[in-house]
């Protein structure tokens, strides 16, 4: 037998034992009478002595990476339907806290063999996969760069929110259209990936994730919460999750399937943790011992303003009751109406919100919205406190045009809370059917809700809405709901 045939049939044999991986193969070695080596597949039949056999040591064809075992959770369901938090997937990363000098750190790689990789490029993905899984050969280890490009390919927002709503929750609805109201998020949560491990089996010559592939996955996430209407973060915990189909059938996209499959896992044992449930369906409404039945609100008193008083001589009380309130979603302004703790705004800044927090001196309480008219953009709320000062004084007589009006307010960010600015009376409006002052004082994002007052320093109006140049600069054009419309709108008796 010539050197090109020995080699041929050693190829033979090893190609016979990675197409029928269950199969050893055997290659046997003789010496003939003139002192040189063969190799055949069969033994042959004219030896004396029995030839020498040369075992094929045959590759793993599961994964080498060892994927630490998680206890099985049962996540914690919203049973009694009751109102939850809403929640968004803000941010995830990979921040891997292994040892990256582990060359075997975060797994394997394998490629099919040469029969596994005809069968498939064969496969498109309509097709049915194959009833069991391909034999694969160990060709490398894998890259943090290698989980990064998975990662940057799995839409783990759509998990997230299947998860979440499979158990009860609420997550944010998405906004379809531009005018579409979209309500506040309660909890931002960032995910970051501290431990990755995966096993992979494909095709050297995919380009991507869509392809049939064999894969594994485990994964360490490290949550943190973010509540946005307190503007802190409230919980920190890590949960894990893994899909071990290594040794399964081939999936179309499987890379992307086994890390979204793990990520689910990690989620629903997220919602396994009693500590983060109970901040998901936290009761904080406040007992303000409020009972609305759509009559007047009887512990009101309204009170009517001096004209003969000086705004700047009062900005002192005016300022103890301007308020900013902030939402999950922004902020905006809002006064003091009445002393028992009612509070006067947009209905636009607190929105569907049920629970607002309202800063007053640059100290924090939580309100709640009591009650709120959307067609004439305003809402009352009533503070968990009394409010143990003056509360803003209005003014029931009709303004003139020219007239001299100062606006206060929180513009464009709390910090700039309490601010005045000064204009007149441009004109009255009719829009929509509804009655509004034109002015042209400075106002901005952020002013909304807040109050309006004549020279006297007694309520006129509330800051409701501008026109803006595309860059956000005012156009001057500002627009003030009278304030006998708001208490009429909201049935406040005066």
């Amino acid at each position: 037998m010539n050197k090109m045939m020995r080699y041929s049939l050693i190829a033979l044999a090893i190609a016979a034992f990675y197409a029928a991986p269950t199969t050893y193969a055997q290659v046997y070695k003789w010496t003939d009478k003139n002192g040189k080596v063969h190799f055949t597949d069969k033994p042959p039949k004219h030896l004396k002595l029995e030839p020498e056999v040369v075992n094929i040591t045959p590759k793993k064809t599961a994964s080498a990476s060892k994927f630490p075992a998680i206890a099985k959770l049962e996540p914690i369901k919203n049973s009694a339907a009751a109102d939850a938090k809403t929640v968004v997937l803000e941010h995830l990363s990979i921040e891997y806290k292994g040892n990256t000098d582990d060359e075997n750190a975060l797994g394997k790689t394998y490629k099919y063999t040469r029969e596994a990789r005809r069968k498939a490029s064969r496969l498109r993905q309509s097709d049915k996969a194959p009833p069991s899984a391909l034999p694969c050969i160990h060709e490398g280890n894998l890259t943090l760069n290698n989980a990064n490009y998975i990662i940057k390919r799995v839409n783990f927002g759509q998990s997230f929110n299947e998860v979440f709503a499979d158990y009860g929750y609420a997550v944010a609805a998405d906004k379809t259209f531009a005018l579409q109201e979209n309500t506040s998020i309660d909890l931002s949560l960032a995910a970051v990936v501290t431990d990755i491990r995966l096993a992979h089996c494909g095709s050297r010559s995919a380009p991507d994730l869509r392809t049939f592939t064999q894969n594994s996955t485990y994964l360490k996430i490290e949550w943190t919460v973010f509540d946005n209407l307190a503007r802190r973060v409230v919980f920190k915990t890590t949960s894990e999750g893994v899909d071990d189909s290594f040794k399964k059938p081939p999936r179309f996209n499987g890379a992307a399937i086994s890390a979204s499959l793990a990520f689910r896992q990690a989620t629903e044992y997220l919602l396994a943790q009693q500590e983060f449930v109970d901040i998901l369906l936290a009761n904080t409404s406040l007992n303000t011992g409020f009972s609305d039945e759509g009559g007047s609100i009887k512990d009101i008193k309204i009170v009517h303003g001096n004209p003969g008083t000086k705004f700047v001589s009062k900005t002192g009380e005016i300022e103890k009751a301007s308020v900013t309130i902030r939402t999950a979603g922004g902020h905006g302004s809002g006064f003091v109406i009445s002393a028992p703790g009612y509070v006067l705004t947009n209905y636009h800044v607190v929105a569907q919100n049920k629970e607002v927090i309202v800063i007053i001196g640059g100290k924090e309480q939580r309100a709640v919205v009591v009650r709120s008219n959307p067609d004439r953009d305003v809402a009352l709320l009533k503070l968990e406190r009394s409010f143990d000062a003056e509360p803003m004084h209005i003014d029931a007589h009709d303004v003139s045009l020219g007239e001299e009006i100062y606006v206060v307010g929180t513009p464009l960010d709390e910090r700039l809370d309490f601010s005045i600015s000064r204009g007149i009376i441009s004109a009255r409006r009719t829009l929509d059917e509804k009655s509004y002052y034109q002015t042209d004082a400075a106002v901005n994002p952020g002013n909304s809700g807040g109050p309006v007052f004549n020279s006297s320093g007694n309520v006129i109006g509330i800051t409701v809405a501008g026109l803006f140049t595309r860059d956000g600069g005012s156009r001057n054009i500002n627009y003030v709901i009278p304030i006998l419309d708001a208490l009429d709108a909201l049935k406040i008796k005066m």
